[in-house]
Protein backbone atom coordinates (compact mmCIF):
# COMPACT_ATOMS: atom_id res chain seq x y z
CA UNK A 1 0.00 0.00 0.00
CA UNK A 2 1.57 3.42 -1.21
CA UNK A 3 1.72 5.85 1.73
CA UNK A 4 -0.40 8.97 1.74
CA UNK A 5 1.62 12.05 1.35
CA UNK A 6 1.65 14.67 3.89
CA UNK A 7 -0.18 17.29 1.27
CA UNK A 8 -2.84 15.04 0.87
CA UNK A 9 -3.51 14.59 4.41
CA UNK A 10 -3.25 17.69 5.67
CA UNK A 11 -5.98 18.76 2.56
CA UNK A 12 -8.56 15.96 3.72
CA UNK A 13 -7.65 17.04 7.81
CA UNK A 14 -8.66 20.35 6.52
CA UNK A 15 -12.00 19.52 5.04
CA UNK A 16 -12.74 17.68 8.27
CA UNK A 17 -11.34 14.26 7.58
CA UNK A 18 -10.35 13.48 11.32
CA UNK A 19 -8.72 10.55 10.80
CA UNK A 20 -6.32 12.28 8.02
CA UNK A 21 -5.21 14.24 10.93
CA UNK A 22 -4.38 10.62 12.81
CA UNK A 23 -2.68 9.38 10.32
CA UNK A 24 -0.24 12.60 10.51
CA UNK A 25 -0.34 12.42 14.14
CA UNK A 26 0.95 8.68 14.50
CA UNK A 27 3.71 9.76 11.19
CA UNK A 28 5.14 12.21 13.83
CA UNK A 29 4.71 12.16 17.19
CA UNK A 30 7.41 9.86 17.87
CA UNK A 31 9.89 12.16 16.46
CA UNK A 32 8.36 15.01 18.45
CA UNK A 33 8.30 13.14 21.89
CA UNK A 34 12.03 12.33 21.01
CA UNK A 35 12.48 16.42 21.06
CA UNK A 36 10.58 17.20 23.23
CA UNK A 37 12.45 14.87 25.54
CA UNK A 38 15.61 16.63 25.05
CA UNK A 39 14.06 19.34 26.93
CA UNK A 40 11.75 18.04 29.57
CA UNK A 41 13.29 15.19 31.69
CA UNK A 42 10.36 14.41 33.09
CA UNK A 43 8.31 11.56 30.97
CA UNK A 44 4.67 12.48 31.82
CA UNK A 45 5.21 15.86 31.06
CA UNK A 46 6.99 15.47 28.13
CA UNK A 47 3.71 13.56 26.56
CA UNK A 48 1.32 16.26 28.26
CA UNK A 49 3.78 18.73 26.22
CA UNK A 50 3.33 16.41 22.88
CA UNK A 51 -0.20 16.73 23.28
CA UNK A 52 -0.28 20.46 23.71
CA UNK A 53 1.49 20.60 20.04
CA UNK A 54 -0.78 18.32 18.17
CA UNK A 55 -3.80 20.18 19.63
CA UNK A 56 -1.75 23.87 18.81
CA UNK A 57 -1.15 22.06 15.06
CA UNK A 58 -4.54 21.16 14.84
CA UNK A 59 -5.97 24.41 15.88
CA UNK A 60 -4.01 26.52 13.96
CA UNK A 61 -3.73 23.82 10.22
CA UNK A 62 -5.60 26.10 8.62
CA UNK A 63 -2.61 28.89 8.97
CA UNK A 64 -0.08 26.01 7.30
CA UNK A 65 0.49 27.28 3.14
CA UNK A 66 2.32 24.43 1.71
CA UNK A 67 1.51 20.93 3.16
CA UNK A 68 4.16 19.41 2.34
CA UNK A 69 6.41 21.61 5.04
CA UNK A 70 3.83 20.05 7.60
CA UNK A 71 6.70 17.99 9.25
CA UNK A 72 9.14 20.92 9.80
CA UNK A 73 5.98 23.11 10.89
CA UNK A 74 4.73 20.85 13.46
CA UNK A 75 8.31 20.29 14.37
CA UNK A 76 8.55 24.08 15.26
CA UNK A 77 5.39 24.12 16.97
CA UNK A 78 7.44 21.42 19.21
CA UNK A 79 10.32 23.53 19.64
CA UNK A 80 7.36 26.39 20.66
CA UNK A 81 5.99 24.34 23.00
CA UNK A 82 9.19 23.53 25.18
CA UNK A 83 9.89 26.98 25.09
CA UNK A 84 7.23 28.37 26.59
Amino acid sequence: MEELSDVFLVEQSLLGHKEAFSLLIERYQVMSLYIIKRYVADEEVARELVQEALLQAYLSLQQLRDGSRFKNWFYGITLHVCQS
